[in-house]
């Protein structure tokens, strides 16, 4: 497994940190997306996220700090996303992005930015569940809602444990997918044909506070072994809170108001927590069943004989075929 050391790692969230503020607005739900993307980095002392946006960071002085071809594909990769995730990459983010390529010299974002196209729409078509529609007997409800909760957290916390350098950025747009499907899924089980916008807003915030999420976990998984523990805790424990909190609002009528959301999502994240250690060992026991075929994929992505789209479609053959 490839690593990177501890100056690369505080070098490469310097430079993302440019990234997010290179067009100049940093909004209060941006600002609130880093802080939590940081919190299960260990920054050195003295160092916090306030101070890195306070900082007047130069990505001349920092860039030359990154050497290693593993940081390199990474932070490029992860530069790339927040660019690009929604939509619109300003002046601004595409000069740094020129910037970091031509010193990184040949990583490229899997070609083009088609990857990170109709990300929605794909993930309602990505079901790990079976597209059933509106569940009118209450008990059985709340059965099928909690199995597909619990699917959708193992496979998850399976995936946000596996490290693989310039490609784990996949693999953590799939949990992403699987998350927005869980929240479509559930609210089918209770007659819901649409997802609430302003649910989705209050789960996963905009495109660019997602796309900063996934930069910067990208990092935490290359730091040996806390990093896999991380990386599968964050994805099951957000995904726990995402659908318990999903099936609580469609259970309330679609009433509950943003704060009793980011409530009620604190207190099931960490009731996700909690429940990840109970799972950790079959967690594991079946990303080292996975592992060979996804690094079989994985090698085929890398040598260009699939594409990113066929890459997410073959780990969730393995998904499905679970």
């Amino acid at each position: 497994m490839a690593t990177i050391n501890q100056d690369e790692i505080l070098a490469s969230i310097k430079l993302l940190v440019c990234m997010a503020k290179a067009d100049g607005k940093l909004l209060d739900e941006e600002r609130l997306g880093l802080i939590q993307s940081l919190e299960s980095l260990s920054l050195p002392e003295g160092i916090t996220l306030d101070s890195l946006l306070e900082e007047n960071l130069d990505p001349e002085q920092i860039i030359p700090q990154i050497t290693s071809e593993t940081a390199r594909e990474s932070v490029y990769q992860a530069a790339y996303l927040m660019a690009h995730i929604d939509g619109n990459c300003s002046n601004e983010e595409q000069k740094l992005l020129d910037r970091i390529a031509h010193q990184f010299a040949g990583f490229q974002p899997f070609g083009t930015e088609s990857w990170l196209e109709n990300l929605e729409n794909r993930a309602m078509q990505s079901s790990l569940a079976h597209q059933m529609k509106k569940i009118a007997d209450r008990e059985q409800r709340s059965i099928e809602v909690d199995r597909v909760i619990m699917d959708y957290c193992f496979f998850n916390a399976v995936f946000g444990a596996f490290p693989f350098p310039g490609v784990a950025i996949l693999l953590d747009l799939l949990i992403y997918w699987n998350q927005l499907s869980l929240v479509q899924t559930i609210g089918e089980r209770w007659g819901y044909t649409a997802q609430n916008e302003d649910l989705k807003k209050a789960l996963f915030g905009s495109l660019a506070v997602t796309g900063a999420r996934i930069a910067f976990s990208n990092f935490t998984k290359l730091i040996p072994i806390v990093g896999m523990v991380a990386g599968a805790t964050t994805a099951y424990a957000t995904t726990w809170a995402i659908g318990k909190v999903a099936n609580q609002y469609y259970a309330e009528g679609g009433k509950m108001d943003q704060f009793k959301l980011q409530e009620a999502f604190k207190l099931a994240k960490q009731e996700g927590e909690s429940l990840y250690k109970e799972n950790a060992d079959s967690i594991a026991t079946r990303r080292r069943e996975l592992e060979p075929k996804l690094e079989e994929i994985t090698a085929e992505l890398k040598a260009g004989k699939i594409t990113p789209e066929q890459y997410q479609e073959e780990v969730q053959k393995l998904t499905i075929g679970s």
